[in-house]
């Protein structure tokens, strides 16, 4: 093919991106499969927690909700990282991970089981899709010079990115404030769905913008703790119908709590890209 033809052709791929939005869409089956393999990375740079009676009580809490959200056909996988850090994250296609140092920070099951429905609203949502997507038509421009500089023989890359290189440079990560709320909502509309007062989430989120520094990382992109708390208010108070009694606290929370506690942390910390 003419060399002219084939940069014309990608420049008008790059102007046309609305046009092409196939190329940049992800499927579910692509979606679990860059989790599947994102989540093999966390595993090795992280020390997982390997305590099954943990694990479960932490597996059955997100069964729980998952059962009332919109992709309850995923395969969830939920997992604990045993370090003190306060945080927790989604990858595509089901996979929750939350931190030692988040479930220890909790003072009940509601707050806890906030955190891990409000990262369950990013996977329902597909946000995490959304912004690899994104990222791909970015680069698309890149592409374009790419291309280029192969033609004209300056040994030219594809750079492209597939979505598991995109995971790993953490632009899953990289939600924006609008997607957070609207994680939120999904979050709120799960616990009320599953028996949960939804008021654990904003009285865990209060909590952690009050520690300072060892919460940044985690509240670094979420709306504030006011805007938060007056939007799960007001969602409340169309959602309750004054009959249905929530959910709080249980003994069995307390009992995990304090199981954990008497777990060592790892001698030698990992550092790892996902924090």
């Amino acid at each position: 093919m003419n060399k002219k033809i084939i940069i014309l052709f990608a420049l008008f791929i790059s102007l046309n991106q609305a046009s092409f939005a196939g190329i940049f869409s992800i499927t579910e089956k692509q979606e679990i499969k860059v989790g599947q393999d994102a989540s093999k990375q966390v595993d090795k740079t992280n020390p997982i927690l390997k305590d099954d009676e943990i694990n479960d009580y932490i597996s059955n809490l997100g069964e729980k909700l998952v059962g009332y959200s919109d992709r309850e056909n995923l395969k969830y996988r939920f997992k604990i990282i045993n370090t003190k850090d306060i945080n927790a994250f989604a990858l595509p296609g089901g996979y929750v991970y939350i931190y030692r140092g988040l479930i220890e920070s909790a003072d009940n099951e509601s707050e806890l089981v906030g955190v891990i429905a409000h990262e369950i609203g990013h996977i329902d949502r597909r946000h995490s899709v959304k912004q690899i997507e994104k990222a791909k038509k970015a680069q698309t421009g890149f592409l374009v010079a790419g291309i280029a500089m192969s033609i004209a023989g300056f040994g030219g890359t594809n750079t492209v990115l597939n979505g598991a290189e995109l995971v790993t440079q953490g632009v899953f990560l990289k939600f924006s404030r609008d997607m957070e709320r609207e994680a939120d909502q999904t979050a709120t509309e799960l616990m009320y769905s599953a028996g949960w007062d939804p008021k654990g989430m904003v009285t865990f989120f209060e909590k952690l913008a009050k520690k300072g520094n060892s919460a940044i990382t985690f509240l670094s992109t979420h709306p504030s703790p006011q805007e938060r708390k007056e939007n799960v208010d007001n969602l409340i108070d169309e959602l309750v119908d004054g009959k249905k009694k929530l959910k709080k606290d249980s003994d069995e929370f307390h009992r995990i709590k304090a199981e954990l506690a008497e777990i060592p942390l790892p001698k030698k910390k990992i550092v790892s890209p996902y924090r």
